[in-house]
């Protein structure tokens, strides 16, 4: 049966892993000199393991806070409810899922038609890539299963805080009127309505519910 691992020793085999490329690197940079070539260091990104250690050692207020400002500063550059609580998570617990950011493009509200909310779609994409099944797990039913499990919770914590998955709906509590968004017109109208303003509280809130969700988890990897 395999052990887990420790905190501790979780840790420091985490450091020596991270270290032992830049101790070859270092190697290999005296040689260059010597030949006059500079040598080329490639600086690893942190994996998921490794992020999540880091922020079940902070303090939660402060991961937490740490999360509202990616989905702020996501929000000004993209006005995407979907990509921008996909890019917090993603960013703040290194999932490197840069491609799921961009398969996410069409997400919000299901191409615009008042359906699943982006801040729906974003997280469950991040929790897919933490909890899912890859392509040569396909037959790993349990897996399937399992994944279920925190996906549904956080489905749920979303619906019970703002009474629905749908962005229709949810557009109709933020703003009082669902907006026919693939409409030029009311597109704009949307806009200068508040939308960014006001959908920014609503992803803030998602990406917060997942962030728990996934640092209370105990199933998951040492932290």
């Amino acid at each position: 049966m395999k052990k887990s691992l420790k905190r501790r020793d979780f840790l420091s085999r985490t450091v020596l892993a991270a270290l032992a490329p830049a101790a070859l690197a270092a190697c290999n940079r005296g040689q260059d000199s010597r030949e006059g070539t500079p040598a080329v260091v490639t600086v690893r990104e942190p994996a998921f393991p490794e992020e999540l250690a880091r922020n079940r050692q902070m303090p939660r207020d402060l991961v937490m806070k740490m999360l509202d400002q990616k989905v702020d500063q996501y929000m000004q550059r993209s006005h995407h409810c979907a990509q921008s609580s996909f890019l917090a998570l993603n960013d703040q617990f290194g999932l490197q899922g840069e491609q799921v950011a961009k398969a996410l493009t069409p997400m919000p509200g299901i191409a615009e038609r008042g359906e699943t909310c982006g801040a729906v779609s974003g997280p469950v994409m991040a929790m897919g890539l933490i909890y899912g099944r890859g392509i040569r797990q396909l037959e790993d039913w349990d897996r399937y299963q399992q994944c279920l499990v925190p996906t549904g919770h956080y489905c749920e914590q979303f619906e019970k805080e703002f009474g629905t998955t749908l962005c229709s709906k949810v557009q109709e509590l933020k703003f009082g009127r669902c907006y026919h968004l693939t409409d030029p017109g009311e597109l704009a109208d949307f806009q200068n309505s508040g939308a960014t303003e006001k959908c920014s509280e609503v992803v803030r809130k998602a990406v917060r519910m997942a962030a728990g969700i996934i640092l209370d988890d105990e199933n998951l990897l040492p932290g």
